[in-house]
């Protein structure tokens, strides 16, 4: 990184001949070669404090270009393979994993010009084009008594094409699982020019699912351009509940014992801090001094989420939860999306990229394992992080259900921030804030990087030893490249065997299975770049 935080690339110029092949194809303005929107297309949410050392391989791309038609993706997918340039589908840039990072010189598919919305109503579908926002989704569908079933963080400015690619879950996810689980059919523009159309039915006939082969695949398979998802009824009422725990344990235990019992909230939150972080008086908290905040929600019929609610208080008091009533979780669901929207300038506006790549001093994962492996884990991860000095835990939590474990690791710098809340963490694209101040000390340097990186790479394995995953809400990227093998261990060949099958010159999103880390890229004279074997 430069002296202001911005990222160093690799950046090469795609040819004239080709440039202008692309303006002959998609028209001037909708093709750029402008710095700034090379910037912006080649970064998503992802700050550069979290990638460490893998930051220096990220190249800048060679055009940004923004086609309307499934038509002209393909025609695109066409020139691409006849010039053997890679191409990066990529929706909002929300995504925090550097999904949409190349790692190959490459062109952008800004896929912002799908905007056809339909609801189908009497189907119970919603068909929608790739560069739809979710919030838009979801606004159409209320206009006819139904909803959208997933509702991330980034509701209001993620695509459906990017919650596809990441498999991306949301507030919703406890009850109505991860976007993929609310595609019905896709339509997607193959590495060799053919358009997929999966039928709009809730199964397949027989075989693999097509349609499952785009969910989570960060548009390594192909272009997503439109899909149909399922949608359900809007709900007649929204109740909510908070409870405080006097920390992590009772509280998991008490969500286990929801989910055993079949109450399932629509909508569930759990943090385990220290009092001040979470915004609580002192005067509840376990032998390490943090105590635990649940949020829940239940949605639907008057007399069925109330029955709902009524049963979880029943089993929630089994373990020992003090009723805060309504007004936290309620304040927390309507500001769900705010840190999103404040953020909206960065992600949306070339000129702002610096201001992602701005060196804080925290990392997280969201993960899932086994729930009887969430308390054990969660203990070992503890312990790891006082080891270091260097380092603290900050928030432990649930999203969703027990098996969805996430936790938050702090520097401690010189003067130690102390605990630091969620709004603290956001604020470091402002930074005047105070909370940008507690998150990025004037002592945290490039090495500290580091070692907070090879850190989180122990404790993901140390989730992998437990039967865990490293990563449940927002797909793998850049970020957890290396741990690829650790993850997938043999399936990792079928899905390099099944890309190589249908994207044999790796154009695709290229090195994000990690089928490219002996290749180096060279251009040629002819203004073809030809890939070769290290």
């Amino acid at each position: 990184m430069d002296d202001e935080g911005s990222l160093v690339t690799t950046h090469e110029r795609l040819p004239e001949p080709l440039l202008r092949e692309l303006t002959a194809l998609l028209g001037d303005e909708h093709v750029s070669v402008d710095e700034a929107d090379l910037e912006w297309a080649g970064m998503d949410f992802t700050g550069g404090y979290r990638l460490g050392a893998a930051a220096n391989r990220i190249c800048r791309p060679l055009a940004v270009v923004r086609p309307g038609s499934t038509e002209e993706v393909r025609e695109l997918v066409l020139w691409a393979g006849r010039h053997n340039v890679p191409l990066i589908p990529r929706g909002a840039g929300t995504g925090v994993m550097g999904g949409v990072v190349p790692l190959r010189p490459a062109v952008v598919v800004d896929l912002c010009r799908f905007q056809d919305l339909i609801v189908h109503a009497d189907d119970l579908l919603v068909e929608a084009g790739a560069g739809v926002r979710l919030a838009e989704v979801d606004a159409a569908l209320r206009r006819h008594g139904l909803a959208l079933a997933h509702d991330p963080w980034s509701a209001t400015i993620a695509t459906v094409g990017g919650a596809i690619g990441t498999d991306a879950v949301g507030y919703l996810g406890g009850r109505w699982g991860s976007m993929g689980d609310q595609v019905v059919a896709v339509e997607a523009v193959l590495p060799d020019g053919r358009i997929l159309r999966t039928r709009r039915v809730p199964k397949p006939t027989a075989g693999p699912d097509l349609r499952a082969l785009f969910n989570g695949s960060q548009g390594t398979f192909g272009i997503v351009t439109r899909a149909w998802l399922q949608a359900i009824g809007a709900p007649e009422v929204m109740l909510f509940r908070s409870y405080r725990f006097r920390g992590f344990e009772p509280a998991f235990h008490a969500v286990v014992a929801l989910w055993r019992a079949n109450v399932i909230p629509d909508m569930l939150d759990f943090a385990d801090d220290h009092p001040r972080a979470l915004d609580l008086a002192p005067g509840y908290e376990d032998a390490d001094g943090r105590t635990g905040l649940l949020h829940l929600g239940f949605f639907g019929t008057e007399e069925e989420a109330r029955g709902r609610m009524a049963a979880a208080d029943r089993i929630l008091r089994r373990y020992e939860a003090r009723d805060l009533g309504e007004e936290p979780a309620r304040r927390f669901w309507e500001r769900r999306h705010e840190v999103a929207e404040q953020h909206a300038l960065p992600i949306m506006r070339a000129r702002d990229t610096r201001r992602r790549w701005r060196m804080a001093a925290y990392d997280y994962f969201d993960l899932a394992m086994p729930a009887s492996q969430v308390i054990p884990f969660r203990r070992e991860a503890l312990e790891r992080i006082k080891a270091d000095p260097r380092f603290r835990a900050g928030e432990t939590g649930l999203w969703g259900r027990p098996e969805f474990f996430s936790l938050l690791v702090i520097y401690r710098g010189k003067h130690d921030p102390g605990p630091v809340s969620e709004s603290d963490l956001y604020d470091m694209a402002e930074s005047g804030k105070a909370g940008a101040a507690k998150i990025a000390p004037t002592d945290w340097t490039l090495e500290d990087a580091e070692a907070m990186r090879e850190l989180m790479t122990d404790l993901l394995r140390m989730a992998h030893a437990r039967g865990g995953n490293m990563e449940c809400l927002h797909g793998t990227g850049l970020k957890l490249l290396h741990l690829l093998d650790d993850e997938f261990g043999e399936s990792l060949d079928v899905i390099r065997q099944l890309k190589a099958a249908l994207d044999p010159r790796g154009l695709m999103n290229p090195g994000k299975w990690g089928e490219v880390e002996s290749l180096r890229e060279q251009p040629v004279a002819n203004g073809r770049y030809q890939t070769a074997r290290a």
